[in-house]
């Protein structure tokens, strides 16, 4: 997979720009990809919109498994404005990125040997599909399940009873509570249908309560009206609210590291085959390797113990990957005579 990375003689027919060529082929590169941003922008203001119930699809699932709050905040007049702005770059940088990675790429190819430029081309495919998997088992697996645990950890943390005793009533100046009532005001008492899914067509003023959403849901003229609710019995100290920004900058945040992360395989490849670091001092070696990985992982993931967990997994075993498959690739020298 790796060609030799000594560079070739320089053949006296190449064609040498200089740096004002370098720097005029650099601006071009540059000036295309921009327009090309800007023009996928436009259709990507109506498809931001999509991307970012996607994005935040696994966060709703998180908060309603437990029990809490589905809505994100905005705690300026512009901050849902310029996160949808983010979202509609991030599309546009996502439907243009082989245009304009191909852009870069021109420029770079402008400077490399044949054999660099070779080495680069068997590199491209395996890092891309690395780089996705790495976003696919973030997104199905890792978000959720991280969310899951700390909007989970603020959920086990019980809201005190705080029945006032004799001496808080008078501080405080409150009555005494009331006796427990031991039988019911009313002979026969109120019920709601609970239901699993929302009726198909209910009548205006039918009422009902979503078991699934947790939600008190009424049938106006124009719309349906819902109310989401607690247990009493498990009502949180905490109750979890993101952030609209701060959520996309987290989600951004664990994109980048698992991508970047899951190219590891490729870099241990690269290591043994030019022999920077031989296969067998990786293996002689592994607990330093394992070391080294924990605190890359800590330095990419977000600051929370769970997903530096969830992410420094996974590259244990990438790393275990490539130093297989490196063994494979790596040749043994012909002994000498």
């Amino acid at each position: 997979m790796f060609a030799t990375f000594r560079r070739q003689p320089v053949q006296p027919d190449e064609k040498r720009m200089t740096l004002g060529e370098h720097l005029d082929e650099l601006r071009g590169c540059l000036l295309r990809s921009l327009v090309a941003l800007v023009l996928l922008s436009i259709p990507c203001i109506f498809l931001a919109r999509y991307l970012l119930e996607v994005l935040v699809r696994p966060l709703v699932l998180a908060l309603r498994a437990n029990n809490q709050p589905e809505n994100l905040l905005a705690t300026s007049p512009a901050e849902t404005l310029l996160v949808y702005v983010k979202v509609v770059l991030i599309s546009a940088l996502i439907l243009g990125g082989p245009y304009i990675i191909y852009q870069l790429w021109t420029f770079v190819a402008a400077g490399l040997y044949p054999n660099e430029r070779a080495w680069v081309h068997r590199l491209t495919l395996p890092s891309v599909l690395l780089f996705l998997l790495g976003v696919a088992f973030m997104y199905l697996f890792a978000l959720l399940v991280s969310l899951n645990f700390l909007v989970g950890f603020g959920n086990w943390l019980p809201l005190p009873r705080a029945n006032p005793n004799a001496l808080e009533q008078r501080l405080l100046s409150v009555s005494p509570a009331a006796p427990a009532t031991t039988q019911p005001a009313l002979e026969t008492w109120p019920t709601v249908p609970v239901v699993a899914q929302d009726p198909a067509e209910p009548p205006v003023g039918a009422i009902w309560f979503n078991v699934n959403e947790h939600r008190f849901k009424v049938r106006q003229p124009d719309k349906v009206y819902s109310y989401q609710f607690q247990p009493d019995q498990q009502r949180a100290m905490v109750s979890s609210q993101f952030k609209i920004g701060e959520y996309l900058s987290f989600v951004l945040l664990l994109t980048i590291a698992f991508g970047v992360a899951f190219q590891l395989p490729l870099v241990v490849v690269f290591l043994a085959r030019t022999g920077l670091v031989p296969v067998e001092t990786m293996r002689r070696y592994r607990k330093v390797a394992i070391l080294l990985i924990v605190f890359v992982a800590c330095m990419l993931a977000p600051p929370d113990l769970f997903s530096h967990l969830l992410l420094s997994g996974p590259m244990l075993i990438l790393f275990e990957i490539g130093v297989l498959i490196a063994a494979r690739q790596t040749t043994p020298p012909a002994p000498a005579d």
